[in-house]
C-alpha cells in the first residue's frame, strides 16, 4: 500500500457580486463621461473648422458631470462627508475625480461668461483627467478581478469620447444640421479605437477570476449587444452618412443614440454584472490518499 499526494487550489468562498456600488455609481460614471466627452468633442469640432456647439457643451457638459456627482453622493449615504473625500488627494482616486471634475466644471462653464480660447486647453486637460480618474477608481479596486486591469482608464476615456461625440451629433441634428465630414471621420476613428480597446479588455489574460466575472461581457447577451449596438451599428450608420450624405440626419441621429446607449449599457454591465469580488481560495492544499 502506498500514499499518493496531490496539491490543488481549493475555493473556500466563491465569487460574489460587489454591493458597494450600484445604479448611482453607474449614473456618475455615465454622466461624467458623457459631459466630459461632449466638451472634448465640441473642441475637436471647432478645431476642425465645423460650426461647433461649444456654447452648449460649455454648460451642458458641466451640468452632466455635476448631476453624476450628486447621484453618487446619494449612494455614499453621508453626502455631507464630501470634504473628507476632497482632503485625500494624495491617496484616493475618488478625491482626484472630484478635484479634476470641479476644475473641469469651472473652466468649461467659463466659456458661457467669458468666451476666450485660453481656458479651453486646461478645461480639455481636466476633462481627460476626469475620464481617466474614473477609470483608475476601478483599476485600483484590487478585490474585483474584472476591474483590476491596466486597460481600464483607457476604456473609460474612449467610452467618454464616443458617448460625448454621440451627444454632440444629437445636438447638431436637433438644431437642423449635420456635423461636417471631418468631424464624422474623427468620430468613426474614435469608435474603432474604442472597439479595439474594449475587445482587448474582455480578452485580457487576467486569470480564472477575471475570465469568470467577464464571461457575460465576452460571450453573453450583454457582450453581443455592446458589440453590435454600441460599436458596429454606429460604425455602419456613420460610414453610410459620411459616404452617402443624402441618407439624411435620421441616420446620424440613430447612430448617435446607439453610441450613447451602448456606452451607458457597457458601464452598467461592467459595474453591476462583472463587478464580482474575487473568490477566497486556499492554494497548494495537499491531499493524501492511500492506494493499494
Amino acid at each position: 500500500m502506498s500514499t499518493v499526494s496531490t496539491a490543488r487550489t481549493v475555493e473556500l468562498i466563491p465569487a460574489t457580486p460587489q454591493t458597494l456600488w450600484g445604479k448611482p455609481a453607474v449614473i456618475n460614471f455615465a454622466l461624467g463621461g458623457l459631459g466630459a466627452g461632449l466638451y472634448l468633442a465640441a473642441l475637436v469640432e471647432v478645431w476642425l473648422g465645423g460650426p461647433g456647439v461649444l456654447k452648449v457643451a460649455s454648460w451642458l457638459g458641466p451640468a452632466l458631470v455635476l448631476a453624476g456627482f450628486i447621484a453618487v453622493a446619494t449612494e455614499a449615504g453621508r453626502p455631507l462627508r464630501g470634504p473628507r473625500v476632497l482632503s485625500r488627494l494624495r491617496t484616493s482616486w475618488m478625491s482626484r475625480e472630484l478635484w479634476v471634475g470641479g476644475i473641469f466644471m469651472a473652466l468649461a462653464s467659463a466659456e458661457v461668461v467669458v468666451p476666450v480660447a485660453w481656458h479651453r486647453y486646461p478645461a480639455a486637460a481636466a476633462a481627460i483627467g476626469l475620464c481617466l480618474a474614473q477609470g483608475f477608481i476601478l483599476r485600483h479596486a484590487r478585490g474585483i478581478a474584472a476591474w483590476d486591469v491596466p486597460l481600464m482608464p483607457l476604456v473609460f476615456l474612449l467610452s467618454a469620447i464616443i458617448s460625448g461625440a454621440g451627444l454632440l451629433v444629437l445636438v447638431e441634428v436637433g438644431a437642423g444640421r449635420a456635423p461636417d465630414g471631418a468631424f464624422l471621420f474623427a468620430t468613426l476613428v474614435a469608435v474603432v479605437a474604442g472597439l479595439l480597446v474594449w475587445r482587448g479588455f474582455v480578452a485580457w489574460p487576467g486569470g480564472p477570476a477575471f475570465v469568470h466575472s467577464t464571461a457575460e461581457l465576452r460571450e453573453g447577451r450583454a457582450g453581443a449587444l455592446i458589440l453590435a449596438a454600441g460599436y458596429l451599428a454606429p460604425l455602419l450608420l456613420g460610414t453610410l452618412a459620411l459616404t452617402v450624405p443624402s441618407t439624411g440626419r435620421g441616420t446620424l441621429g440613430l447612430a448617435a443614440i446607439l453610441m450613447i446607449a451602448g456606452q451607458v449599457y457597457a458601464k452598467s454591465e461592467l459595474i453591476l454584472t462583472a463587478g464580482q469580488l474575487r473568490p477566497i481560495t486556499l492554494a497548494n492544499l495537499t491531499l493524501r490518499r492511500r492506494t493499494s
